[in-house]
């Protein structure tokens, strides 16, 4: 299975319940490290960084191979609980990369492909000429956080409201949001499904789907937070977890389950030290 996530890598500087570290950050490299435990996998990553990523890229297929800004966008993220705070720095060197034919190449010859952008950057236009490369049966996800997000004067992350959203989302077989994307998510997704399938993450309360007025919920054993070791990328985990069960089987309710199974699993161990195991 070949699986492309298009949109943004980033530095990650992490507080996480009883973990600190910096490492590469995003849902293209959280999903990269998954995907590498998946078998018969092949994963590209298509965004842009700077020179200082450069130490990441060792083992990962990132286009372009050579690094077009000077510096990379950087997260700082400070997870407690329920309880995440964020800054977003080097944002001008955000911008997408180019729309040239070996990318568009990767794009057609993918199964599976995720728009994941961290800043609201991409423009319709883009998304949309993009989105015209893939083959007609490949499944097509957007993970929109970034489109939920502006930045006040000291770099925190607030909340942006997503207008582009009803020329892009039916781009896009499946859209996956989290309950904590905006804070008016649940109307929202609602809204969205009555135009392509939503899927919710819910944290303790596991998965919910919507499409044309149908849901479908997915529960999760829940998880003292005195035992989580680390919860950043947890919803990138599920992304990548339902999207490849999903394309395989096209059974939603499995692939809820599937997906909820391997992010409860990581929230046990560092980002840096990802393994689980498939469930059936």
């Amino acid at each position: 299975m070949k699986i492309t996530i298009v949109g943004h890598v980033c530095i990650d500087n992490n507080v996480s319940e009883h973990s600190t570290y910096t490492t590469a950050g995003s849902p293209a490299m959280f999903m990269d490290k998954a995907y590498k435990r998946f078998p018969d996998v092949v994963t590209s990553i298509i965004a842009p960084y700077g020179v200082d990523f450069l130490t990441y890229t060792q083992g990962i297929n990132i286009f372009p191979t050579k690094p077009i800004y000077d510096w990379t966008l950087i997260y700082e993220n400070k997870s407690q609980g329920n309880i995440r705070s964020q800054k977003a720095l080097n944002r001008g060197y955000a911008g997408p990369v180019p729309l040239e034919d070996k990318l568009r190449k990767i794009v057609s010859e993918s199964d599976v492909v995720f728009f994941a952008p961290l800043t609201p950057d991409y423009s319709i236009q883009y998304i949309s000429d993009l989105m015209n490369s893939t083959k007609a049966n490949s499944l097509k996800i957007l993970l929109p956080q970034g489109y939920c997000r502006s930045f006040d004067k000291n770099d925190n992350v607030i909340q942006r409201d997503f207008i582009e959203a009803d020329s892009i989302i039916t781009l896009f077989d499946v859209v996956i949001v989290s309950e904590k994307d905006h804070g008016e998510i649940r109307s929202i997704a609602q809204k969205w499904s009555a135009k392509t399938q939503v899927i919710m993450t819910l944290g303790d309360n596991g998965s919910s789907y919507m499409y044309h007025g149908e849901t479908v919920t997915a529960s999760v054993e829940q998880v003292n937070t005195e035992d989580i070791i680390d919860s950043v990328g947890s919803g990138d985990i599920f992304s990548a977890s339902f999207g490849y069960k999903y394309y395989i089987t096209k059974d939603v309710k499995k692939s809820l389950e599937f997906a909820n199974n391997i992010a409860r699993q990581c929230l046990f161990l560092s980002v840096n030290n990802l393994r689980f195991n498939l469930p059936e």
